[in-house]
């Protein structure tokens, strides 16, 4: 869906923005509207395009045709699914992408999703985990209640979050963790402002929410867990983004308004703009830039997601920085209908800058207050390779005409490069680890639901005890759903 979604957006065939997930249904169904019949009727004899939006004026092409039909039917409101996902895994891996595998060595979902006309929806999600890490079998993840009222969608639910516009891991908001229960506000439809003073900053979105983490911590139960996005579309191709999360409050501390709006203005360096007894929490602030084809007409896209482990109390920017950069092209495929999308990108989770002459190590996704740091049930809710690390991948994807898709993902990994052994904060090695990673999967679209299977290998220098391992994966998940 987000390779269907990606691609209409950059040859210019619809315009919203698109580095946040999930995207309200109604949003997508609005843009999709737009398309005019004729021209969604007729493929059209030229390639995919780049990110000039003038795709409207000509017919489709075969690939923008298909990925339509898709997103129509998934964006359709009205309709009720009835649903059973089973999935298993021989060693989960721990290096999570934007690809939904399994969490666990073994997962049974039912779950039933509904609107009610056009105001109301809804989805219940009942999980069973096979021996899960965290001790949870019982889950609720994916459940929630929305309500649309005006421009706005409110929402109660635990759904997974991905904020950035990178394929292999978000520096601030990934699904690495299992989501927050939380109530979140929504733009239900990015449309550009009226007033010709705002007009200029194009479709626009704006997230908000409130959650509550875990009881179990060792640092103060049941957190708060706050989160805020807008990104807009000034320009054709362009898509800038502003995120801020934060985790504050929690059994035994202070939770007042002055507490918040000292996280909100940045007011929370400890001897620097706030008193130590008084530092509301830990908090990352970052922004996501993505621009298709800035130069020329072939299809490219250059994106940067720049990650502060704090603010800068003098000049408002993130501060003490991770970096991801990426590098996209995309196609029409040889069938007719299908299409390819192919991608290099780097993430670096070691905050930026020095401290006393030093690098500053131990930095990103860790907390004077919160000692369990940006951690939900033991796993980042950022990039997956946790803190202090290094990755290089490449990734293609192949979709064919009936929606099979291909993808091979290959990784380099340099894990926790601290200094500190063993390392009992990091949640994927206790000390410097360089990882070589391969992975491909399948998945094959059924009447009803899908097929994926996908197998992979990581191999493991870890530096820090003297040892090599090379660990073969393999994961197969089947979704059976009745409308």
């Amino acid at each position: 869906m987000r390779h269907d979604v990606q691609l209409l957006v950059d040859s210019g065939v619809i315009d919203l923005p698109v580095s946040a997930w999930p995207i309200a249904a109604s949003d997508l169904a609005n843009a999709l509207g737009r398309i005019s019949e004729a021209t969604s009727r007729t493929p059209g004899l030229a390639g995919e395009g780049g990110g000039q939006g003038s795709a409207n004026s000509k017919p489709l092409t075969a690939a923008q045709l298909a990925a339509v039909a898709r997103l129509r039917s998934l964006a359709s409101e009205g309709n009720a699914t009835l649903g059973v996902e089973v999935g298993a895994a021989a060693r989960p891996t721990q290096l999570r992408t934007f690809a939904d595998t399994p969490r666990e060595e073994g997962e049974v979902s039912l779950y039933a999703a509904s609107f009610v006309g056009a105001r109301f929806g809804g989805r219940l999600q009942v999980t069973g985990a096979i021996d899960p890490d965290d001790d949870r079998p019982g889950r609720l993840d994916g459940s929630y209640v929305a309500g649309k009222f005006g421009n706005w969608i409110f929402t109660l639910g635990q759904q997974d979050r991905w904020w950035g516009s990178g394929w292999e891991g978000s520096l601030i908001m990934s699904n690495n963790a299992r989501p927050v229960p939380e109530i979140s506000f929504d733009r239900a439809v990015s449309e550009p402002f009226e007033t010709k003073w705002l007009s200029w900053i194009g479709p626009w979105r704006f997230t908000t929410f409130f959650g509550q983490m875990e009881g179990t911590r060792d640092d103060y139960a049941h957190p708060m867990f706050w989160g805020m996005r807008v990104s807009a579309r000034p320009l054709d191709g362009l898509e800038i983004s502003l995120e801020r999360a934060a985790q504050l409050c929690g059994e035994g501390r202070s939770c007042t308004w002055d507490d918040f709006w000292n996280m909100f203005s940045g007011n929370d360096n400890a001897g620097e703009n706030v008193d130590a007894e008084d530092e509301p929490g830990n908090q990352l602030a970052s922004w996501d830039i993505r621009w298709a084809s800035p130069i020329g007409e072939w299809n490219y896209a250059l994106y940067n997601q720049h990650t502060g482990e704090s603010i800068d109390n003098k000049i408002p920017r993130p501060y003490r920085s991770m970096d991801l950069v990426g590098l996209e092209t995309w196609g029409a495929g040889s069938d007719g209908g299908g299409s390819w999308r192919a991608g290099i990108e780097w993430s670096n989770t070691r905050c930026g800058g020095t401290e006393n002459g030093q690098k500053l190590w131990d930095c990103a996704y860790n907390n004077g207050i919160f000692t369990d740091g940006y951690r939900y049930y033991g796993r980042v809710m950022g990039h997956s390779m946790d803190g202090d690390g290094d990755m290089y991948s490449a990734r293609y994807i192949r979709v064919d005409s009936e929606a099979d898709t291909l993808t091979v993902v290959a990784r380099y990994s340099r894990i926790n490069q601290n200094k500190i052994e063993p390392d009992t904060l990091n949640s994927v090695a206790q000390g410097a680890e360089d990882w070589i990673s391969l992975d491909l999967s399948y998945r094959h679209l059924l009447r009803s639901g899908w097929l994926e299977g996908g197998v992979g290998v990581d191999s493991q220098d870890r530096k820090w005890n003297g040892e090599d391992a090379v660990l073969p994966r393999a994961y197969v998940t089947w979704n059976y759903a009745l409308r």
